[in-house]
């Protein structure tokens, strides 16, 4: 590790080395980079110049890091596309990745997550969240809502486990 101690980043150089050093050990979008190198004590044309020298050369890629995040995610089988928008966002991630992450995830693949988190909540707790109660369909979809699925995966979901169908207007 190179710049760890408190002393401000003077030079384009010892930006450049410290950006170098932080992304030794893991990706970071463009926003995050320039936050970190900021907060360092870096002078705005530093931070520019760095960050416009490590896009040059290949070592910060946003879309790369979107993809890594997005890969990351999946292996979490119990969220949503809103949880995942979300996600991205507070990674610092460009609006025009998200979009592009978001296209990934189909409708089947979040309908099968969402049963996927559904069958675990009915494991945990199969009173609270019984299917067959008005009261258990709200703990259901308040429970998959919370974890970013749309009503409509929700719905889906209840009525395939519940085996009838079941609109979510009777919670």
């Amino acid at each position: 590790m190179l710049n760890r101690s408190s002393k401000s980043l003077t030079t384009e150089q010892e930006a450049y080395d410290y950006a170098l050093d932080m992304l030794s050990y893991r990706d970071y979008s463009r926003k995050d980079m320039e936050l970190k190198l900021k907060r360092k004590g870096a002078a705005p044309g530093i931070i520019a110049g760095t960050v416009q020298k490590l896009l040059e050369y290949g070592f910060l890629d946003e879309k790369r890091y979107a993809q890594k995040v997005f890969e990351a995610w999946l292996a979490k089988k119990y969220y949503g596309r809103s949880h995942l928008r979300l996600e991205l966002q507070k990674k610092n991630v460009a609006e025009r990745y998200i979009s592009d992450i978001l296209a990934q995830l189909s409708e089947a693949m979040e309908q099968e997550r969402a049963e996927y988190a559904l069958g675990n909540c009915l494991k945990r707790n199969p009173e609270k969240y019984d299917p067959a109660t008005r009261e258990g369909r709200a703990a259901i979809g308040r429970f998959l809502y919370a974890r970013g699925f749309a009503s409509k995966y929700i719905q889906k979901s209840i009525n395939n486990i519940h085996g009838s169908v079941i609109l979510m207007d009777d919670c």
